[in-house]
């Protein structure tokens, strides 16, 4: 996914398995189910490394919230707002809410860190969705998930899960990106490792 050489009917078809393997997961429900829990209403949505823009059509249509993407390499989408742009380093449009699906695995620990201080500057909260390093969801992917996908998104899901942060890894590093500010992070996993919610807020 990482690679320059994944553009064009490529990129599309992977953008297509990533949709099949969120629902799979349940990304969309989890990230509606936490987004429903803010304190105060929210208005706008902010989607990093939103792809597509399969996401925020989700929750617009869903929430009947205002969104907008970002992302390095956007997908075709039908009718989502995608400013095409480094999230690590340039400035982010402001929203109530920032999230992120399945894209921290992609990013050192470094640029999580530069990632989480720069969403800091636009929104109150950033919900990120993402893998977890464990033997129990590489087998899981492996015999439930990859069978539904291609070649090339099977390949880059299993070594998505291996280069996946643990919760304690991601919580720390939240806490780094998080020192000096009123911030706070909490993390939720589920019993078979599926996934964990970083959920951050200013």
């Amino acid at each position: 996914m990482d690679s320059p050489d994944i553009v064009g009917p490529v990129l599309e078809k992977f953008h297509r398995d990533l949709l099949r393997i969120h629902r799979c997961l349940g990304s969309f429900p989890t990230v509606e189910r936490f987004l429903r829990r803010n304190e105060t209403p929210v208005r706008r949505v902010l989607d990093i490394g939103c792809g597509d823009g399969a996401m925020l059509a989700y929750l617009r249509d869903r929430m009947g919230v205002e969104v907008i993407g970002v992302d390095r390499k956007p997908g075709r989408t039908a009718g989502i707002p995608i400013v095409q742009a480094d999230a690590v380093n340039d400035p982010l449009p402001e929203a109530d809410v920032a999230v992120s699906t399945l894209l921290a695995h992609h990013l050192t620990p470094e640029q999580n860190i530069a990632l989480i201080r720069n969403v800091g500057r636009s929104c109150r909260r950033f919900v990120i969705l993402d893998l977890i390093r464990h033997p129990m969801p590489l087998v899981l992917f492996t015999i439930f998930i990859c069978p539904l996908i291609g070649r090339e998104a099977a390949v880059d899901g299993r070594q998505s899960v291996r280069r996946a942060f643990t919760p304690e890894e991601f919580a720390e590093l939240a806490r780094t990106a998080l020192a000096g500010t009123s911030g706070t992070v909490a993390i939720d996993v589920p019993p078979l490792l599926s996934r964990q919610i970083v959920d951050i807020r200013w």
